[in-house]
């Protein structure tokens, strides 16, 4: 396990004079063009190398989805004015594409291998080899990629003026030895981040801005506090299960739920789509960064997945995006040192928190009313009451057989039992394949 991690600061090239600008542009445009080459060339024809005397293969029509770690250039032979150490940052890179680009299918295809040798029966395998077939991997697109550049070719240089923070220095990245040296200015994030941990030598860098990446500790994990249940949503935010909520509004008078509206209006790809999702964004990352972690060292966050799948939803609901509030907690429990677990949603929103009755029709909007109790409470907040609890996970055949929907069940921490009769749920007839197929 790592015992650091990485943040970025984001820096705008527009105070580099035109020349500057215009010799970044013309490698960034060479570079993707090369990078673009080399990936059509073993995406077409594969990729052989040795390893430890054996020669290995990499071929997408194949299956055959090993990649080195290592590629040489030389084996390319492009026309490109780019210089020997350019070319070997582009490779590196090249690399990386390709390994993220298939490691789904790999992932798929060792597990497909291994249960065959267990001696599975093909018919139990035919939803993996289904999934496998429909799934095959697309080459990757460089047209618009970021350029990650070594320190081959690639250097700061610190300043003593006030006005910048240094300077990012490119050089030998052509044949013609050009050097190119980009202003950094000093901003708040910039400042914070260069007080926490220490600057890389590795850079983003695109035709707009540049990333400074830099190296943090991570703090030890909290050992005394409480555990946070939390459930996401369109109108709030985040509502935690101590009653605590993201602000609705923003200073200015904005909410989430106005900005997807405006979003949805916007026509994407757009320069008011971009200003749209940015606005998102920004007001996601403030409204968490309003809430007091201080006295917490467990947040429970409900794992949301392929929301929406197969199913039409309205222009508004596709902009709201759980995976920006998702990825901002995990970032901030990763600064102040709290635990974060992501776990099932399956029923907990429908679950009483107070007597454990499990009922579809006891919710309705952001009303949770419990016709067995008649506890009733905001419905995002009976959800992420019932995240603290350690209840067990929902077995597959408790799903199918949609208890949920009649006079519903009780879950506890000691099981699922009949809301009628009382009897334990956990010896339900298990389901047929054919069933599990459809």
């Amino acid at each position: 396990m790592t015992k650091y991690y990485i943040k970025s600061s984001k820096h705008d090239i527009k105070f580099a004079n035109k020349e500057k600008q215009s010799n970044l542009n013309l490698f960034i445009d060479e570079y993707r063009r090369v990078m673009q080459e080399v990936v059509d060339r073993i995406w077409s024809d594969g990729y052989e190398w040795e390893y430890k005397g054996e020669k290995r293969y990499f071929d997408v029509t194949q299956n055959q989805l090993y990649f080195p770690n290592f590629i040489d250039y030389n084996k390319f032979d492009i026309n490109t004015n780019l210089s020997a150490r350019a070319l070997s940052s582009l490779v590196t890179q090249v690399t990386a594409i390709i390994k993220s680009a298939v490691e789904k299918q790999r992932k798929r295809l060792y597990t497909l291998n291994k249960k065959r040798e267990e001696g599975i029966p093909r018919n139990k395998l035919k939803p993996l080899i289904k999934k496998i077939k429909q799934n095959i991997p697309q080459k990757p697109n460089c047209s618009n990629i970021n350029i990650e550049a070594s320190s081959k070719c690639i250097d700061w240089q610190d300043t003593d003026d006030g006005e910048f923070a240094g300077f990012l220095r490119l050089r030998c990245i052509d044949k013609n030895k050009t050097q190119i040296r980009i202003p950094i200015i000093e901003h708040k994030h910039y400042k914070s981040l260069a007080k926490k941990g220490t600057r890389m030598n590795s850079f983003l860098i695109s035709k707009e801005r540049i990333n400074v990446r830099w190296k943090i500790e991570k703090p030890e994990l909290r050992k005394d506090g409480e555990v946070l249940g939390c459930d996401q949503g369109m109108k709030e935010v985040l509502t935690c299960s101590t009653g605590s909520v993201t602000p609705k509004f923003c200073p200015h008078g904005h909410s989430l739920e106005s900005i997807l509206r405006k979003l949805s209006t916007k026509k994407k790809g757009s320069k008011s789509f971009k200003r749209s999702q940015k606005h998102r964004n920004n007001f996601i990352n403030w409204s968490i960064n309003q809430l007091n972690f201080s006295k917490t060292k467990e947040v429970r966050l409900e794992k949301i997945w392929k929301i929406g799948y197969k199913n039409r939803t309205s222009r508004l609901m596709s902009h709201w995006t759980n995976t920006l509030i998702r990825d901002k907690i995990e970032s901030k429990c990763e600064e102040e040192g709290i635990r974060l677990i992501h776990q099932s949603s399956t029923y907990r929103s429908q679950r009483c928190s107070n007597c454990g009755v499990v009922r579809k029709a006891n919710r309705k909007g952001k009303i949770y009313k419990c016709k067995h109790c008649l506890h009733e409470m905001d419905a995002d907040l009976n959800a992420a009451k019932n995240h603290t609890l350690d209840l067990p996970e929902i077995p597959y055949t408790l799903c199918k057989s949609r208890k949920n929907l009649k006079d519903g069940f009780y879950w506890n921490e000691y099981g699922f039992f009949d809301y009628s009769t009382g009897r334990s749920l956990e010896s339900l007839p298990p389901i047929e394949d054919k069933e599990i197929e459809q």
